[in-house]
């Protein structure tokens, strides 16, 4: 179960954290962006990976 929802527990938390971070002026707009887009395209391809692979997931 926790492979499953592994990768989008993750990128809630990212998300959380570099708004929290951003928020406080500890991160740049930059960096935040560069996060945000990592956790996401980790989930987008962690999506097509049990789509294609894992066919009971479907």
């Amino acid at each position: 179960m926790y492979a499953i929802s592994g990768p989008y527990i993750l990128l809630v938390a990212v998300v959380i954290a570099s708004l929290f971070a951003f928020n406080r002026d500890l991160v740049s707009t930059t960096q935040c962006r560069i996060m945000i887009i990592g956790a996401g395209a980790l989930a987008l391809v962690w999506t097509a990976i049990l789509g294609g692979i894992w066919l009971e997931y479907r």
